[in-house]
């Protein structure tokens, strides 16, 4: 059995929903119930956050202070992020705004690692919504990731699972497709990602419809 990490990135600043993290649901706020959920699973669990306000909310040994990033990847590329878990076989970045992940979701993800060595793997499920990000795949491997709305593709989930080595490699990748704005695509220039199948029919918290689709 491979030895994983799940490493959840928060910034305080979200760009659609203000201070999204800290919305509550159930009473506890966004980040500490998708937090929970995860650890429940049985996973070593850390949060990675640029934010007092979301670090109080942990314990120091969950909780790593990684000052600003670009996006989630390289929030996990940090020095202070890969020296906790470069023991780790696999750090998995699990979105901190998927309230409704759980084991079936998780456990295609968590076979394929322990079946084969990857260096990339993300996970898609069937019936993409026009505001989705899509996955162009073939042959168990992305091919490109887009938000626009071009009739066919998966619906790419916010799960990735990275060899400590790749994310480490992350920080001086150049990104060649900055039109799009997605910090996968700025990895498939330079190394392949396997994609995995798995059911996820719930929501990650992106905009105000989500927020008032939501129930609990």
């Amino acid at each position: 059995m491979k030895n994983i990490a799940v490493v959840i990135p928060a910034r305080l600043n979200s760009t659609r929903i203000k201070h999204k993290m800290l919305m509550k649901f159930d009473d506890e706020p966004l980040i500490r119930l998708v937090f929970d959920k995860v650890r429940m699973m049985g996973y070593d669990t850390f949060v990675a956050t640029d934010s007092a306000r979301i670090a109080k909310l942990f314990p120091i040994k969950w909780c790593i202070r990684t000052g600003k990033a670009d996006n989630g990847t390289h929030r996990l590329s940090k020095r202070v992020v890969l020296d906790l878990v470069s023991s780790y076989d696999y750090i998995l970045n699990i979105q901190g705004d998927m309230l409704d992940i759980n084991l079936d979701t998780m456990k295609p993800i968590i076979k394929a690692l322990n079946e084969k060595d990857v260096v990339c793997l993300t996970a898609y499920t069937k019936g993409a919504k026009s505001d989705d990000v899509k996955v162009i795949h073939q042959n168990g491997k992305a091919m490109w990731f887009t938000r626009s709305d071009i009739g066919y593709g998966d619906r790419h989930l916010g799960i990735y699972a990275y060899h400590p080595y790749m994310l480490k490699a992350y920080r001086t990748m150049k990104d060649k497709y900055k039109s799009e704005n997605l910090e996968q695509n700025r990895i498939l220039a330079n190394y392949d990602i396997e994609v995995i199948e798995t059911k996820y029919n719930g929501i990650e918290i992106n905009t105000e419809a989500d927020l008032n689709s939501w129930t609990v």
